[in-house]
C-alpha cells in the first residue's frame, strides 16, 4: 500500500478527546511508508482548525495533509467555474475556505452563479428564501456534503444534509454536485495529495455511508473502525460492506 485516507471524527478523535490507540495507529502507518491524508466531511472547520485540534491531541499533521468538505468544495468551485460569484450557506469556515480559493462571495440572489450549501447552525426562513431565489434565477446548486446528522455528547444534531434537503425540497431539484465523501471531488482531491492510484490505498473510517462507500465507489480497500457509528452488534456488519473491520485505528497496522 502507498497511501491511506483517514477519517477524523469517530476514527481519530471524538469531539475533543483522542480515541485510544489512534496516535499509535497513525505512527504505524507512517512507519510502514504510507502517505496519509486526513479527510473530514465537516464544513464548519477549516483545514487549519483541524490541524490545531489534532496538535492539541498530540498528533502532528501538516495542513497539506488535511481535507474538509468545505476545502474540497472551495477548490472544486474555484477550478470548475470561470470567476464565479458564490452565495455561501453555512459556517464562517465555509466562507473562509471559499475566500482562500479566491472566490467572490455575495448575499444577493441576482448576483449568484453558484449556491454552495453546507451546515448552517443559524439557518432560518430568510436564508432559505435567499438561496431559493438564487436557484430560481439559474444558480448552480452545490452541496458540501449530505450527512443527515452528527452524533454529539448530548445526542444527534442535524448535519449539512438537513440544510441541503430544505433547499432541494423548496426548489424541487437535487444538488447539481455534492463534493464531500463519498463523492468524486473528495476522491480526486485525496488521491492527488497521496500521488497514488486507488488500488494502492486504504480508506479508514467509522461511517459506512461516507467512508466505506467512498472506497467502494473508487475501488479503494476499505477498513471500518468500530470506534464511531458502528459497533459489533450493528446489523450493517452482516452486509459485508467493508473489506476489513477492526476495533480501532490502532489495529490497522496488522493489515499492512
Amino acid at each position: 500500500m502507498d497511501g491511506a485516507i483517514i477519517d477524523l471524527d469517530g476514527t481519530v478523535y471524538r469531539s475533543e478527546t483522542v480515541i485510544p490507540g489512534a496516535p499509535e495507529g497513525i505512527a504505524a502507518l507512517r512507519a510502514a511508508g504510507l502517505d496519509l491524508v486526513f479527510v473530514t466531511n465537516s464544513s464548519t472547520k477549516t483545514r487549519e482548525d483541524c490541524q490545531a485540534r489534532l496538535a492539541s491531541l498530540g498528533i502532528e499533521v501538516a495542513v497539506s495533509e488535511i481535507l474538509t468538505s468545505a476545502s474540497v468544495t472551495a477548490n472544486y468551485v474555484g477550478t470548475t467555474y470561470s470567476n464565479p460569484t458564490v452565495m455561501p450557506i453555512g459556517s464562517p469556515a465555509l466562507s473562509e475556505q471559499l475566500r482562500q480559493a479566491g472566490i467572490r462571495l455575495t448575499e444577493q440572489p441576482a448576483e449568484t452563479d453558484v449556491l454552495v450549501v453546507g451546515k448552517d447552525t443559524e439557518f432560518d426562513f430568510e436564508t432559505l428564501t435567499a438561496g431559493l431565489q438564487a436557484l430560481e434565477q439559474g444558480a448552480t446548486f452545490v452541496a458540501t456534503n449530505q450527512d443527515r446528522s452528527v452524533p454529539t455528547a448530548t445526542g444527534l444534531k442535524p448535519g449539512s444534509g438537513a440544510v441541503v434537503a430544505a433547499f432541494a425540497y423548496a426548489a424541487n431539484r437535487e444538488p447539481d454536485l455534492v463534493c464531500g465523501k463519498p463523492h468524486e471531488p473528495t476522491v480526486e482531491a485525496s488521491l492527488d495529495i497521496l500521488s497514488a492510484e486507488a488500488a494502492d490505498c486504504l480508506v479508514i473510517g467509522d461511517n459506512p455511508e461516507t467512508d466505506i462507500e467512498l472506497g467502494r465507489r473508487a475501488g479503494i480497500t476499505t477498513v471500518l473502525v468500530l470506534t464511531g457509528l458502528v459497533d459489533r452488534g450493528d446489523p450493517v456488519l452482516e452486509e459485508g460492506l467493508s473489506t476489513h473491520v477492526v476495533e480501532s485505528l490502532a489495529d490497522v497496522q496488522r493489515l499492512i
